[in-house]
């Protein structure tokens, strides 16, 4: 770094000396008039006296903004995409193509691109309504799938959470979470169900066919003409049923292969084994660990949107 060096400057005043010579005369017959000859007196100029300093004041303008009295900005709403592994999320106020009131496509709102078509129009469900929220409606020979089947459905032995929002219109149908590949390990007994009707077979709803471990959910919430929150979890060898964000039944079992063999359905099966009318609001799927302060968020979240 350079550094100047600091320079003392002196301001020295200046006397200026007016002189006023005298002569004598040359003139030889003047002669000398005998007077003394005239000396100049030294003027100076005189130092001036300082004037007292005026204390500074502060001229700055006064502060006339207006302070911020508003509301503080809201903190980001919850959405179930914020949670990671989310496999699969149909809203049924989104990603519909109609035709009228039938729907033959409805897209995934997850960036994993599950989306379910059916391009056989008695077999489309239809745009419909649970209350005030929109749903769409699968009588017993209507569903949507995914052809052919993704891996993105692949699971393995992964942790599982599936959260799906239906009411069931028939009183013989039961709320049931069934983890699958017990017995068979091929179509259609391989993948997800989230619940079930009649025993373990028979699945109106969203999920892999399969077979086996079944857990039964409130017989009363079938045909009470309300939406409820169904929801499938498997942590390790734990698996377990909730209902409208409480847990209802649980068991532990080896941890099965869960793998997309079969397509995924949406709203009953092809095979038709058992199918019954239902209406289905959001539909999510994750894979791997979700927490159980994730859960919560997302069932809460759930349950006010659909109004449970």
């Amino acid at each position: 770094m350079t550094h100047r060096a600091a320079h003392s400057f002196v301001l020295v005043p200046f006397v200026v000396m007016g002189v006023v010579a005298g002569c004598s005369g040359t003139d030889a017959t003047a002669g000398d008039s005998g007077a003394p000859s005239a000396t100049a007196t030294p003027t100076t100029t005189p130092t001036p006296t300082p004037t007292p300093s005026t204390p500074p004041t502060d001229a700055a303008a006064p502060d006339t903004s207006i302070p911020d009295t508003g509301t503080p900005d809201a903190p980001v709403a919850f959405a179930p995409n914020q949670v990671a592994g989310l496999q699969l999320w149909l809203d049924p106020a989104r990603g519909l193509t109609q035709a009228g009131a039938k729907v033959s496509a409805w897209a995934d709102q997850s960036s994993a691109g599950n989306t379910v078509f059916q391009g056989n129009g008695d077999i489309q469900p239809s745009v419909g309504q649970a209350g005030s929220k929109p749903v769409l409606v699968f009588a017993a020979r209507t569903w949507l799938q995914r052809d052919p089947a993704t891996t993105k459905l692949d699971f393995g032995t992964d942790d599982v959470l599936v959260e799906v929002v239906v009411g069931l219109d028939s009183r013989t149908t039961a709320l049931t979470g069934v983890l699958y590949k017990g017995l068979f390990p091929a179509p259609t007994f391989d993948g997800l169900q989230v619940f079930a009707n009649i025993s373990s077979d028979g699945k109106p709803g969203a999920g892999l066919d399969g077979d086996k471990l079944k857990l039964q959910g409130p017989a009363a919430l079938a045909a009470d003409g309300k939406l409820h929150l169904i929801g499938y979890r498997r942590v390790g060898a734990r698996v377990s049923l909730r209902v409208d964000g409480v847990e209802v039944g649980s068991a532990t079992v080896p941890a099965r292969s869960v793998d997309s063999v079969s397509e995924l359905t949406v709203g009953g099966r092809p095979s038709e084994i058992h199918n019954a009318p239902n209406k289905l609001g959001d539909i999510l799927v994750y894979r791997g660990p979700v927490g159980d302060a994730d859960v919560a968020k997302i069932e809460t979240y759930l349950k006010q949107k659909d109004g449970i």
